[in-house]
């Protein structure tokens, strides 16, 4: 399932933080690692050539994936590296459609961690259009009292995984992608059901005693997800809230000691019309755990090819 994963990088090292978790999958899996870098440079501005800076970018571009497709190697014997000119987001989209990738693992930039580095124009384009499996590992991490601090390099052990469903269709196409997460981690699966609380029109009828949530073990909605994690001889358990579903997902996260979050992306248009929405542009800019994000139907299949104005291979 993750056999061509693609990795962006952009020069930085909170961008090379990601290859720390994939290192396990390298372990079980026999993977290929494409390290893409984007150069994107205009012929000019104004009147201002700009040939020369954009040939020294694309060459400081060059030995930069180089240097980390060999550094890398040492964990993968499959690791090659491309250079592409072109919009950043765009690029990456459709080398992951033209190359055949299975998954887009990014790591987060900003102050803020994912808040600011998803709103952002590269990876907001990417997480909304993509066709395959996102994983977004955040660049920073929360300390006690809320604090924010770099993230450092080594692998974060899946342990327990989320994974959230409403009980459509659409929420269930992460089980597959989720239950192979939790395999190669040997993870615990969480399937979450948030109820939202009953509407009261009016206090004539008197006080009501609160909303008590379906019992996590009758819930019907959370059912076929456990059942197809327990069939692939996983272990998991099923949870059942009541509340604002952004809200409990992200709070859940917290209290249940979560590593990962796993969800289904929603509508055709993948998650451009769901994070615009309440539930996962919250769970997206508030969550401080990874986040692994599914389409929620079908990838097209598309031919192999060439992407990019000017691409170079690179590998050991």
């Amino acid at each position: 399932m993750f056999e061509r994963i693609l990795v962006p990088v952009d020069g930085s090292l909170r961008a090379e933080l990601i290859l720390s978790q994939v290192g396990r999958i390298l372990k079980r899996e026999d993977s290929e690692i494409l390290l893409l870098r984007v150069v994107d440079v205009p012929l000019a501005i104004g009147r201002l050539d700009l040939a020369s800076l954009r040939r020294e970018e694309f060459g400081r571009a060059q030995n930069y994936v180089h240097d980390l497709a060999l550094r890398f190697s040492e964990k993968a014997a499959k690791v090659h590296g491309r250079v592409a000119e072109g919009p950043a987001a765009q690029v990456i989209l459709d080398t992951a459609r033209t190359e055949g990738s299975t998954l887009i693992a990014m790591s987060t930039h900003g102050g803020s961690g994912l808040a600011r580095w998803l709103m952002g124009s590269v990876a907001e384009k990417v997480v909304r259009s993509s066709e395959v499996p996102v994983l977004l590992v955040r660049s920073f991490r929360s300390r006690p009292g809320g604090d924010l601090q770099p993230a450092t390099a080594e692998e974060i052990p899946f342990r327990k995984i989320l994974v959230p469903t409403d009980g459509s269709p659409a929420s269930m196409a992460v089980v597959a992608t989720a239950g192979k997460f939790a395999q190669l981690y040997d993870s615990e699966v969480v399937v979450l059901h948030v109820e939202t609380p009953p509407i009261v029109a009016g206090t004539e009828m008197g006080v009501l005693p609160p909303p008590i949530p379906t019992p996590s073990q009758e819930d019907p909605v959370t059912a076929p997800a456990l059942d197809r994690f327990r069939q692939a001889g996983l272990r998991a358990t099923a949870l059942t809230t009541l509340g604002d579903p952004a809200g409990e997902i992200v709070d859940q996260s917290y209290a249940a000691g979560i590593d990962l979050i796993a969800m289904a992306t929603h509508g055709r248009s993948g998650l451009s019309r769901w994070v615009l929405g309440s539930v996962a542009e919250r769970v997206l800019r508030h969550a401080g755990t990874p986040l692994l994000l599914v389409r929620g139907e079908p990838a097209r299949k598309r031919d192999r090819k060439t992407v990019g104005k000017v691409t170079t291979a690179l590998g050991t």
